[in-house]
C-alpha cells in the first residue's frame, strides 16, 4: 500500500478518501509504503518495511534508524504530560472520521505529542516518544541540511514559520499537536484537514516505531504541508506534494525509494500537473522535482514557492523570478529531466541527493526509422540515437518540447533545443534527446543519416 499523505480536502464525507497520497482502497503504485533506503547520502536508518533499500543511493539502511548522537531528553516532566485530548481520526474501515482519545506524552518547544490510549505500551513506550522528539525537534540526521536541528525547525528554516497567517489561532500556543493514532491501515500519516486545529496524525500500527527514518520522514513531509497551508491554502495538490517531498530530502531522508524507482521505470506518465484525480499524484516524480528545486534554489526558492499566492506553474514562475532565476518553471522541469539522465556534475545537469546514472532505460531509435508514441501531460520520453544519425524531425503539436544533449569527447555535454516539424541537423553524437510537453500529445520522431 502506498503511503497515505494529506491532500487536505475541505469537505466531508465524500472527499475524505483523498486526504492521502494515494487512494487507500486502490493503490496507484506498487512501491509499498515508501522504501527503506536510509538517508540521501547513505546514512544509517531506514524503514522497517517497504523496498529493499540502497540501490538508488548509497546506504542500505537499518531497521530502526536512530536520531543521531547524544542522549534523548526525557519528556515525562512536560507541562502537558498526562493530559487527555480528543481528535478525529480517519477510519479505514468506515471511511469516516471517528473520535479518539489520546494522552500527552511529550511537549517540546514547538510540538506536543499525543499517543492514542489504545496504543500506549502496545507497543509505544515513553522511550519511543523521547526518541521521536529528539529527531523531530532537537537534532537531525548527519545528511540533513541542518544536522544540528530537528525535522520541524529545519522545515521552518527552509519553507517558513509554522505560525503562518492562515494558521493563526489554529495551533496550541504556537505548538503543533502530533497524534499517534490507529486509522485501521489507511496509511502512514496525514495532515488532518477535517480537524478544527492544525494537527498531524501518524499511524502507529503501520509505522510500528516512532524513531525510524520512515516515521521522521513522514513527519517531515506532513510538517511541510502544515507550514504551506499557513500561507497558501489554495495551492494545487501537485505543488503542495512536491514541496512536501522536498522536505524529506532537506532533512536527509530517502525512504521513498520504491516510488522513485517506479517513476524512473516508466516516466512517460501524467504525474501531477494537470491531473484531475489528485490520488494519481506520483511521489517519485514529486520527489525528483522537489529535490531538484531544492538543489537549484535552496531555502530561498522553496520558501518563495511556499509563500507565493499564485498557484501551480504561475506560482513557481513567480518564485523563480523573485529569487533571480532567469528561467520559468517548465524550463526548470526540463533541466531536471536532463539531470535525471545525464547525472553529470560537470555539465550542470545532475542531482546531489541521488545517484541516478543508468537508472532510466531510454528508447533506442535507429537511423532510417521513425518512432511514434503518445506523450502524457508532463511525461518524460528519453531517446538515444546511433552514431549514424545526422538529422531528426519531431512531428508534434505546439506545446511539446524537445532538448538534445550532444556528447563531445573530453567535454561536458552541450544542450540545445530541438525545433518542431522541421529537419534538425545534429552537431555531434547525441547523448540523449528528452521529449516532454504540457498536454497529452501524439508525436513522431524520424531519424535520418
Amino acid at each position: 500500500m502506498a503511503a497515505l499523505r494529506s491532500f487536505a480536502p475541505r469537505a466531508l464525507p465524500f472527499l475524505i478518501c483523498i486526504a492521502c497520497g494515494s487512494d487507500p482502497l486502490e493503490p496507484v503504485n506498487s512501491g509499498g509504503t515508501g522504501g527503506s533506503g536510509g538517508s540521501t547520502t547513505g546514512g544509517t536508518g531506514g524503514s522497517t518495511t517497504g523496498g529493499s533499500g540502497g540501490s538508488t543511493t548509497g546506504g542500505t539502511g537499518g531497521s530502526t534508524g536512530g536520531t543521531g548522537g547524544g542522549t534523548n531528553p526525557d519528556y515525562t516532566s512536560s507541562p502537558c504530560y498526562g493530559e487527555k485530548r480528543t481528535t478525529l481520526v480517519y477510519d479505514f474501515g468506515t471511511h469516516m472520521p471517528r473520535e479518539m482519545t489520546a494522552t500527552c506524552r511529550a511537549e517540546g518547544e514547538r510540538t506536543l505529542v499525543y499517543v492514542a490510549d489504545e496504543l500506549w505500551e502496545q507497543p509505544f513506550t515513553q522511550s519511543e516518544v523521547n526518541a521521536f522528539m529528539a529527531g523531530y525537534e532537537v537534532r537531525g540526521r548527519s545528511s540533513s541540511f541542518r544536522p544540528d536541528l530537528g525535522v520541524l525547525p529545519t522545515d521552518e528554516l527552509v519553507f517558513g514559520a509554522l505560525a503562518g497567517p492562515l494558521n493563526e489561532g489554529r495551533l496550541m500556543g504556537d505548538k503543533l499537536p502530533i497524534f499517534v493514532v490507529n486509522s485501521g491501515g489507511a496509511g502512514d500519516g496525514y495532515l488532518c484537514s477535517w480537524c478544527d486545529d492544525v494537527e498531524l496524525h501518524l499511524d502507529g500500527p503501520l509505522l510500528m516505531s516512532l524513531h525510524t527514518d520512515r516515521a521522521l520522514s513522514i513527519a517531515a513531509h506532513e510538517s511541510a504541508h502544515a507550514i504551506h497551508r499557513g500561507y497558501d491554502a489554495d495551492e494545487a495538490v501537485w505543488v503542495d506534494e512536491t514541496l512536501a517531498q522536498a522536505a524529506m530530502t532537506v532533512n536527509g531522508f530517502f525512504t521513498d525509494q520504491a516510488w522513485l524507482e517506479g517513476f524512473l521505470d516508466g516516466p512517460n506518465v501524467a504525474w501531477g500537473p494537470g491531473v484531475e484525480d489528485p490520488r494519481s499524484f506520483d511521489y517519485g516524480a514529486g520527489l525528483l522535482f522537489g529535490t531538484y528545486l531544492w538543489e537549484r534554489g535552496g531555502a530561498e526558492l522553496l520558501s518563495a514557492i511556499t509563500m507565493e499566492p499564485l498557484v501551480e506553474w504561475d506560482g513557481i514562475d513567480a518564485a523563480l523570478a523573485a529569487t533571480g532565476d532567469p528561467h520559468d518553471g517548465f524550463r526548470v522541469f526540463t533541466d531536471m529531466a536532463l539531470s535525471v539522465f545525464l547525472d553529470d556534475p560537470a555539465s550542470g545537469y545532475a542531482f546531489d541527493a541521488f545517484d541516478l546514472a543508468g537508472k532510466v532505460v531510454p528508447t533506442i531509435v535507429e537511423t532510417g526509422t521513425s518512432y511514434e508514441d503518445t506523450l502524457a501531460a508532463y511525461g518524460l520520453v528519453f531517446v538515444v540515437l546511433d552514431e549514424q544519425a545526422r538529422h531528426v524531425t519531431l512531428d508534434a503539436p505546439d506545446g511539446v518540447t524537445a532538448r538534445v544533449a550532444f556528447d563531445y569527447s573530453e567535454a561536458p555535454p552541450v544542450v540545445l533545443d530541438v525545433p518542431l516539424r522541421e529537419s534538425y541537423a545534429l552537431a555531434a553524437i547525441v547523448r540523449v534527446l528528452v521529449i516532454t510537453g504540457r498536454a497529452t500529445a501524439p508525436f513522431t520522431l524520424t531519424v535520418e543519416g
